[in-house]
């Protein structure tokens, strides 16, 4: 299996969100996925392994502050995991905690604190891109039980405005996305464009037979002008960018004093609904282990 392979990049990855400061206002920027997205990851669980009242343990990689992703496994098993490479994302998700069943650990993906052949589900949201993925899986391989679950999934930046003004909103948008993905955006790594590719490079796929994908799917948003830039802001490849010079930053105020024009309004604070569109990976473990269905096995 191919993967992307230049460890300065993955130093650099798991520095991107370890800002204290930082870690916060991801808690109040970064969008929340829709049950939806939840209920059809544990209905493959259910496909697989059935439905008892909980199942024994989950753990979620790059959980960052746990709202996003962790806390939606809480009623489905008797314990849930959430591990980040980052220090301050798990400070965040300590201090937001309401959940018994939830435990947070500093901890990398290729490397879980879990016994073999222990978890049912492995969850990946929004963090796939970061891994090494061929040690990634092999670590999934260890530890799910027969018939285990992996699912990965994330949004791109493919966003559509409801709105009376969403033509003239998207065509300044365009613009901004266009610039901040190009090559004139250092920040914008391979990494990243497996995101903007929604997951279709060879190298992330999910190596068991019993695999699938899902798209189409939207996550609904409904916010502030003030609340969709904060997180446009928070997503790295445009934070990195902006923050990395003067120029930078002055071409963003630009851009969000065009964006808020295109919007009708001169108050951050009118609200403006968006969908973003999403996209799953899910595979299974095999039950019975047989040299063709995965190449770990």
């Amino acid at each position: 299996m191919s993967s992307v392979d230049n460890s300065q990049e993955l130093i650099a990855a798991s520095k991107r969100y370890e800002d204290v400061t930082l870690s916060a206002e991801y808690v109040k920027s970064r969008i929340r996925y829709p049950a939806s997205v939840f209920e059809t990851v544990m209905a493959y669980v259910e496909e697989s392994l059935g439905q008892p009242p909980r199942y024994p343990l989950a753990v979620d990689v790059g959980c960052g502050p746990g709202l996003m992703s962790t806390v939606f496994l809480a009623p489905y098993f008797d314990k849930v995991l959430g591990v980040d490479i980052s220090e301050s994302q798990i400070e965040q998700a300590n201090l937001n905690n309401g959940y018994v069943n939830i435990e947070y650990k500093v901890s990398k993906a290729e490397s879980l604190p879990v016994k073999d052949k222990s978890v049912t589900l492995v969850q990946v949201a929004a963090t796939l891109h970061w891994l090494d993925h061929e040690k990634f899986y092999k670590e999934c391989d260890r530890v799910l039980v027969p018939g285990g679950v992996i699912a990965a999934f994330s949004y791109t930046l493919n966003i559509h405005f409801d709105h009376p003004m969403a033509a003239e909103i998207a065509e300044v948008f365009l613009e901004m996305k266009t610039k901040l993905t190009s090559a004139d955006n250092p920040y914008c790594e391979k990494r990243e464009k497996l995101t903007l590719q929604k997951y279709t490079d060879e190298s992330v796929q999910i190596p068991y037979r019993d695999s699938k994908r899902i798209d189409n799917e939207y996550i609904k948003v409904s916010t502030t002008v003030a609340g969709f830039l904060k997180f446009y802001r928070s997503v790295s490849l445009v934070r990195l960018y902006i923050n990395s010079c003067p120029e930078n930053m002055e071409w963003w105020n630009t851009c969000c004093q065009r964006f808020m024009e295109a919007c009708g309004t001169a108050d951050l604070e009118t609200p403006l609904t968006y969908r973003i569109e999403a996209f799953l990976l899910l595979g299974r473990k095999p039950k019975i282990p047989a040299s063709d269905d995965c190449e770990y096995n």
